[in-house]
């Protein structure tokens, strides 16, 4: 019964902090409500885009979007993590100058790319499948980069409402295009790529509306180069720092995308189940980070018990309520693929059940690394991510090696991301004071007997324990 008292008191208090403005719970359920309305779209929408596109077309998307995502990347050195931190407002601003600048310089260097893609093709021909719509990479890189800036702009602002509706227009906006396009088109292979170009470069105008009550008009003055050095100067720990932490931790989720390019099918089934996998991801962890780490920077040195309390409250209701849908796509995803995506696509669900476990705690972990940057630790993750990288690409390289086929190397990937996750997740919970290895063990024991309870009903269902490749 006391149980029982302590957990009504825990939603009865949540519910008042939800309606009280600019408190933790409130902002993220801004970001939690736009992330939700974007779950739904591509809920009912990525099942018709599945038909229509298929396999190959998914693996042509990946490989395109694995370029754009780089190159925005580099657009950011990671100085948009740190927006939130000057106090004075025209340091922030020199921050998003230079971000804008890279992004000028960045978007060029792609098209130059992209003019000279034949020495490019020759030296990756996976790559060749592109042709001309590498010229995409360019635009689209730099739509991303000023998204990025405008998002976090909105965080530094608290405009949560704001920056969750676009992010949730945009996917909505490009479901809806690929559907149409799809039909129209017969499903052409490009559709996908068009759809991302188009909705992004459309949803700026939003962003800049939002944007303007809180000082866009600002960038216009205030071009002093030696200002500007000086600012990039005392925050130069993100390029190096979290920078490449980011494109490191970005490259590690890419490399299945890469070792079977080769496979544009296998491409394309990793793709559709590691989307389908950030639903859950997107909902829950991305809503909490940029609210995390904006009450991590307010109560790291005035409020520590705070900062604990709110930390090990974030990690127990993330890991509870992630809990059911990572294991749900686990054991049943393949099944789940083939009677709502189609038979083509029964493979997807093996790649699923290898990412799953990793996932669930990923989704745990990613709200709250951003507490190493609060505590001036940024190289901790950078550290981190080399080896994890080093280890599942060296997990990976042996099994092409022994010619074990594109299901062992999705295998490796995945327990090489469990073991990484899990350790990560007793570093954090160690950075926020807690006992991190003591949470982390019990976070695995719950894990475990969720999932003998969810493979002992697949085995009742269909006769197998976990999910088989095709």
């Amino acid at each position: 019964m006391r149980s029982i008292r302590q957990v009504l008191q825990s939603i009865r208090h949540d519910l008042d902090r939800l309606r009280t403005p600019g408190s933790f719970t409130r902002n993220s359920f801004h970001f939690l409500s736009g992330n939700a309305l974007g779950m739904l779209s591509q809920l009912l929408l990525t099942p018709i885009i599945a038909r229509i596109y298929g396999p190959e077309a998914y693996g042509m998307f990946g490989l395109y979007l694995a370029l754009v995502m780089n190159s925005a990347s580099v657009s950011d050195l990671g100085f948009s993590a740190a927006y939130v931190l000057p106090r004075e407002e025209e340091k922030f601003l020199h921050l998003v100058r230079f971000n804008l600048l890279l992004t000028g310089v960045v978007s060029c260097c792609c098209l130059l790319i992209a003019i000279c893609s034949g020495p490019l093709y020759r030296m990756f021909p996976d790559l060749a499948v592109l042709g001309n719509w590498i010229y995409l990479v360019a635009p689209v890189s730099a739509f991303y980069s000023l998204s990025i800036i405008a998002t976090q702009w909105l965080a530094r602002a608290k405009k949560f409402k704001e920056s969750a509706f676009t992010g949730v227009s945009m996917d909505a906006g490009t479901r809806l295009f690929n559907v149409a396009f799809g039909l129209w088109s017969k499903g052409m292979p490009y559709g996908l790529m068009l759809g991302d170009a188009l909705v992004r470069g459309a949803a700026l105008p939003f962003y800049a509306r939002w944007l303007r009550p809180v000082g866009l008009d600002r960038l216009r003055t205030g071009w002093a180069w030696a200002s500007i050095r000086g600012t990039v100067i005392e925050y130069r720990r993100y390029p190096l720092w979290i920078f490449p932490e980011r494109w490191v931790s970005l490259l590690g989720i890419q490399l299945p995308l890469f070792f079977l390019a080769s496979d544009l099918a296998a491409v394309g089934h990793f793709a559709l189940g590691a989307s389908l996998l950030l639903i859950p991801l997107r909902l829950l962890g991305f809503s909490f980070g940029p609210v995390y780490m904006q009450k991590a920077a307010e109560t790291v040195h005035a409020a520590p018990e705070e900062l604990k309390r709110v930390t090990r409250g974030l990690f127990t209701r993330l890991l509870w309520v992630g809990l059911g849908p990572f294991l749900l796509m686990t054991f049943f995803a393949d099944h789940g693929f083939a009677l709502i995506f189609g038979e083509p696509w029964r493979d997807a669900g093996f790649a699923t059940a290898c990412l799953g476990p990793s996932f669930l705690f990923r989704l745990v972990t990613e709200p709250l690394v951003s507490i190493f940057n609060v505590r001036r630790k940024e190289h901790f993750m950078l550290v981190f991510q080399i080896v994890l990288n080093v280890l599942r690409t060296a997990a990976m390289g042996a099994v092409l090696y022994l010619g074990w086929g594109t299901d062992a190397v999705l295998i490796a990937y995945g327990l090489g991301s469990l073991l990484g996750s899990m350790v990560l997740s007793a570093f954090v919970l160690d950075a926020a004071r807690l006992n991190g290895t003591a949470m982390t063990v019990r976070a695995t024991l719950l894990v475990l007997v969720a999932s003998a309870l969810f493979a002992a009903l697949r085995f009742a269902l269909f006769g197998s324990w976990v999910p088989l490749p095709g």
